[in-house]
C-alpha cells in the first residue's frame, strides 16, 4: 500500500517509505481512511503555496503525509486536520529554502473589457503570476487568509509565527498583489 495514492493526475510515492522502519498496524486502515479524507485539500492548498508547480505541490504533501504518520501513530496528533495543514506548510518552506526557488517575473497582461473562458484562463495565469510573485512567506499568510478562510490567529499558528509577524506577511502580500496585479477586477 503506497503511502501517498494519486493526486493531481500523477501518482507520487514516498521513496523514503521504504527506508523507515514501519512495523504493521492495525491502525493503518484508520490512517488511510484519513489519508483519503484529507489528500485532496492538502493538495489543493500545497498547489497555491507553490504558486501552481504541480510536483513541487505532489511531493510536499507526500512529505508532508511521511512526516505526520509517526508522530499519529504515537499518538501525538490530536488535530490531524490542523496537524497536516502546519506539515504541509513547513514542507513548502523547506522546499523553498532548500531549492533556493527563484521567483519567476512575468510581463503583465492587458485584459479586454469583456471576459470569456478564454479571458478566464489568462486572468488565472496572471493570478498565479502574481502569488509566484510574493515571497513565499507572503505567499503563505494570503493563501492560508483568503484561500483557507482562516483568522489571522490561526494564520501565525500554520506559519509558526507571532500574530504581528503573521500581519505583517499578509500585509506586504496585499500590497505586492495590489502592485502586480494593477487594477484589473
Amino acid at each position: 500500500m503506497p503511502l501517498v495514492g494519486e493526486m493531481g493526475g500523477t501518482v507520487v510515492t514516498d521513496s523514503r517509505r521504504a527506508d523507515l522502519d514501519l512495523h504493521p498496524v492495525e491502525d493503518d486502515d484508520t490512517f488511510e481512511e484519513l489519508f483519503q479524507a484529507h489528500k485532496g485539500y492538502a493538495y489543493r492548498l500545497a498547489l497555491l503555496l507553490c504558486g501552481g508547480d504541480t510536483a513541487t505541490a505532489e511531493d510536499a504533501v507526500s512529505e508532508a503525509f511521511a512526516q505526520v504518520l509517526p508522530r499519529w501513530r504515537a499518538g501525538a496528533v490530536d488535530d490531524f486536520g490542523a496537524y497536516l495543514r502546519r506539515s504541509v506548510v513547513n514542507q513548502v518552506k523547506r522546499t523553498f529554502l532548500r531549492r533556493g526557488f527563484q521567483r519567476r517575473s512575468e510581463a503583465k497582461l492587458e485584459l479586454p473589457a469583456a471576459y470569456g473562458p478564454e479571458d478566464q484562463v489568462v486572468r488565472r495565469q496572471v493570478v498565479w503570476a502574481a502569488l509566484r510573485g510574493l515571497s513565499p512567506k507572503q505567499r503563505a499568510a494570503v493563501v492560508l487568509h483568503y484561500y483557507e478562510a482562516l483568522p489571522v490567529d490561526e494564520v501565525a499558528e500554520a506559519m509558526g509565527t507571532s500574530v504581528g509577524t503573521a500581519k505583517s506577511h499578509l500585509s506586504r502580500g496585499r500590497d505586492a498583489l495590489r502592485e502586480l496585479l494593477g487594477d484589473r477586477p
